[in-house]
């Protein structure tokens, strides 16, 4: 019987051991996305140089210096923060892209317009961000662009070249088209203004749907059929 419990102590005891490392990777985790998350806010609505490590921990609730001991600098932890909102965005845009290549050339561009306009007003950061780092041409606004919108400047260009071809669009310049289209989420990252403007909200559905609407008539008036 004392062997018995011995052994049973044995194994509470390395069952409780094995528990802390699991039990503080998942705090670690944790706190790291808490960061994420502040940083994500408070970069895209105050900008990097407005923006201090302190002020996202306290946003954060944590502990001081934990942005310097997840991230190391406060660059590498603005870049982790960028690349989760824009990741995030991408992950509703490149299922839309891959979809569009199935639909008739004359509502391919109208479906991905309307896409990228809800995509905005699910994440009205990433176009807080262009709108803030377009304006200056630093380390920030060339690594966005090295690895998120060369891509998709590049992709929207092959859409556009192929809706013309087909007489689905006006006779728009790619950088024309390309900028009306980033545009178009201006309403939801400017969402104060909106408010005090309209005392709307405007990322609610209704709102929403007729802003796609809307610039997806504006930018391809061929035709007035609506895509999902």
């Amino acid at each position: 019987m004392i062997i018995n419990m011995k052994q049973n102590v044995a194994i509470l005891s390395s069952a409780s051991v094995a528990d802390k490392p699991n039990q503080k990777s998942e705090k670690s985790k944790q706190t790291r996305q808490k960061l994420l998350e502040a940083g994500g806010h408070l970069f895209s609505t105050y900008g990097y140089n407005a923006t201090t490590t302190r002020n996202v921990e306290i946003h954060a609730e944590v502990q001081r210096n934990l942005i310097a001991y997840h991230f190391g600098s406060k660059e590498a932890f603005w870049k982790a923060c960028v690349s989760q909102i824009f990741d995030r965005f991408g992950n509703i845009m490149q299922p839309v892209l891959n979809q569009a290549r199935d639909i008739e050339p004359g509502e391919r561009i109208r479906f991905v317009i309307r896409k990228f306009v809800r995509a905005s007003a699910v994440y009205p950061q990433v176009m807080c961000f262009m709108f803030d780092e377009g304006r200056c041409a630093d380390w920030r606004l060339s690594w966005i662009v090295d690895r998120y919108t060369r891509e998709f400047h590049r992709t929207i260009g092959e859409l556009l070249k192929d809706s013309q071809a087909n007489g689905a669009i006006n006779e728009l310049s790619h950088m024309q088209f390309y900028y009306l289209l980033v545009s178009s989420g201006a309403m939801f990252s400017m969402a104060p203004e909106y408010r005090l403007l309209s005392s709307e909200e405007p990322c609610n559905d209704a709102i929403v749907d007729a802003q796609a609407d809307a610039i997806a008539q504006l930018l391809a008036p061929n035709t007035s059929r609506r895509s999902s």
